[in-house]
């Protein structure tokens, strides 16, 4: 019997590694028909969630085995599933901006050309959305970004019209009071005062901001924060924007909602079933079941609202009220609405979760970007000066205001920080048929099948596109891994004409990138719906913040108040210079899981008025 079991093994095993060899040869066969470089790896380039979810382990055993520092570097390039941020420029380096990662699995390909990206990017019905890799945000079923073609169309044709002019100016308006909550907020921590603020981490307060700024101005309840109660006047949901809960519930909307998502790796790991019997996933199984019946609520209070006719003047920009509106369209037959219900419900989640995460986190590396950078962060209250003057926020508006700020220095460093560090590192398609693509002047026929990533942080950081110089920082000949918005201003390089989009005139106080070489909102027809409203909620936020607070690192790790007092002007740089060096060091550390964050040690932080700095005039 035993004999028996180990011969069907054995069996099994052969026949795996069999097939596995006759797929591999296959695909490299394949590979080597298009010209492209291409690397051998026993890993899919576009991994699964397990194996993303194990490879740092992985990695720690094959670090501690005999001479790994000969061959596992390389290989760890290839196998590691963030390896478009970790590796990027390393790999377009050694194999060029297109080469495919070929496993028994799957053929894949990387594509840094900026080109050939927009190429793909306008040719969506041949390079489509693998909605399998979006599996993990279908918690209540499936939604705008986890469907394509005809069901997509559906979906985006309900909603597009919510994201206007009008709307635009609605999401100002929500930012400017959001964001002086946010600062009220830090005035009121230990240790801060009127004039100092301290703010051990900004990341969880920008995540609050954009949530706060989403559920105002897109779904019409509007937020407070801890101690603002009052502002919500008669603006009061139980549960959603206040600690009064009803019916079953036990968290707040928030507080389920940023559970949900702090860890909704979960969801790609194992069916719901299993974390509602597991005993270790209790808070966040009894978070995604609270969001559901939130979402559902909402639903069913807008329904209302519509139904009574009291829509009309909401103050909001009625993502939700055209979500519900969908679904009441020829009511009497369900095969003849726009939307059912759950779906409605879906794409609730899904405008909530993606916007104010990417958005939030932009926000707080530009806050950490400026403390690093003293120089930037006086060029950018320098513009503010001259855009906004010396008018009150009251009299600040989206209609003049944001496009001036948006084409100035201001918007120069918020695209920079997108530049460097943007939410989504890679954009995944897939090409189901034979394609023939234009790469440098080359046809090059992809494989049906073919798996491929936008390397976002390749081509962000790719010489051959971007204005740059000889780093300041690193001993890198350029200087694209840091942070300069001066890049966007004119005559950064002598050559920078030449690498700008032919679209571009001289009318356009920026620099404008080729089509392809910047895209943090993807490109194309799927380029991401919320690109403004992000635009002018980081404007606003950032207008609001700096026209009278300057940001400075912490740097009490190094020296206390009372020592930096007692310093001379080259120890107090030198202070500052370290804490810049950690800073720079923590924000390199960054993951992604879904999108690009810090994770562990923080970076602390001082907010200071304007005029109070302690450390401005050694570096400007």
């Amino acid at each position: 019997m035993a004999f028996s079991l180990i011969w069907v093994f054995v069996s099994i095993l052969v026949l795996w590694v069999s097939n596995a060899y006759l797929s591999l040869n296959r695909n490299i066969a394949i590979a080597e028909t298009t010209g492209l470089p291409y690397i051998i790896s026993p890993i899919n380039g576009i991994a699964g969630f397990l194996w993303t979810g194990i490879h740092d382990i992985v990695f720690i055993i094959l670090k501690c085995l005999p001479y790994s520092q000969n061959w596992l570097y390389p290989m760890i390039m290839y196998l590691d599933p963030h390896r478009g941020w970790h590796y990027s420029q390393e790999l377009r380096e050694l194999h060029g901006e297109a080469y495919f990662i070929i496993s028994p699995g799957q053929i894949y390909l990387s594509m840094a050309n900026a080109d050939t990206i927009y190429q793909m990017s306008i040719r969506r019905n041949h390079f489509q959305k693998p909605v399998e890799v979006y599996g993990i945000v279908d918690l209540y079923g499936k939604n705008i970004l986890t469907t394509e073609k005809d069901e997509w169309k559906r979906h985006k044709k309900v909603v597009a019209p919510a994201f206007s002019e009008k709307s635009y100016a609605i999401v100002w308006k929500e930012t400017m009071n959001q964001a002086y909550g946010m600062i009220r907020h830090w005035s009121g921590a230990k240790d801060s005062n009127e004039e100092n603020l301290e703010v051990k981490d900004t990341a969880p307060d920008t995540a609050v901001l954009g949530l706060h700024v989403i559920s105002g101005a897109a779904y019409g309840i509007s937020q407070s924060w801890e101690g603002d109660d009052k502002e919500l006047g008669d603006n009061i949901v139980p549960g959603f924007n206040t600690a009064k809960l009803e019916g079953s519930h036990r968290l707040m909307f928030k507080e389920a909602l940023g559970t949900l998502v702090h860890d909704i790796i979960w969801a790609a790991l194992a069916p719901m079933w299993v974390y509602s019997i597991s005993p270790f996933h209790k808070k966040w199984y009894r978070s995604f079941v609270e969001c559901g019946d939130y979402f559902n609520e909402l639903f069913d209070h807008n329904l209302k609202v519509i139904e009574s006719g009291q829509n009309k003047d909401s103050g909001a920009m009625g993502i939700i009220g055209s979500l519900v509106e969908a679904t009441r369209l020829n009511s009497s037959d369900d095969s003849k609405k726009m939307l059912t219900k759950q779906e409605a419900i879906a794409d609730s989640f899904i405008f909530l979760f993606a916007g104010h995460e990417t958005t939030s986190n932009t926000i707080h590396f530009i806050i950490l970007f400026l403390a690093i950078s003293l120089t930037a962060q006086d060029q950018l209250q320098s513009t503010l000066d001259t855009v906004l003057a010396d008018r009150s926020p009251e009299s600040w508006n989206y209609e003049t205001d944001f496009p001036a700020l948006h084409d100035s220095f201001v918007g120069a460093v918020m695209n920079e920080s997108l530049r460097v560090m943007s939410p989504v590192i890679a954009i995944p398609k897939v090409s189901l048929d034979l394609r023939q693509m234009n790469v440098d002047g080359n046809i090059v026929t992809i494989p049906a099948n073919t798996f491929l990533h936008f390397d976002v942080m390749g081509v962000h950081r790719n010489p051959r596109y971007w204005p740059c110089q000889k780093s300041r920082i690193s001993d890198k000949s350029h200087d694209l891994d840091d942070f300069v918005p001066e890049r966007w201003l004119p005559g950064y390089e002598k050559n920078s004409k030449d690498k700008a989009s032919p679209d571009a005139s001289n009318d356009n106080l920026l620099f404008v990138p080729r089509r392809g070489a910047f895209i943090p909102w993807s490109e194309g027809a799927h380029a991401c719906m919320g690109k403004r409203f992000s635009q002018v909620e980081m404007m606003a936020a950032l207008a609001v913040i700096f026209k009278v607070w300057s940001v400075e690192l912490d740097v009490r790790k190094w020296a206390s108040d009372e020592e930096i007092e007692k310093m001379g002007v080259g120890d107090r740089r030198g202070v500052y210079e370290k804490a810049m060096d950690r800073a720079r060091q923590l924000i390199k550390e960054s993951e992604s899981v879904i999108t690009l964050k810090m994770f562990g040690e923080p970076v602390p932080l001082r907010f200071v008025k304007r005029g109070k700095e302690r450390f401005k005039e050694y570096f400007v």
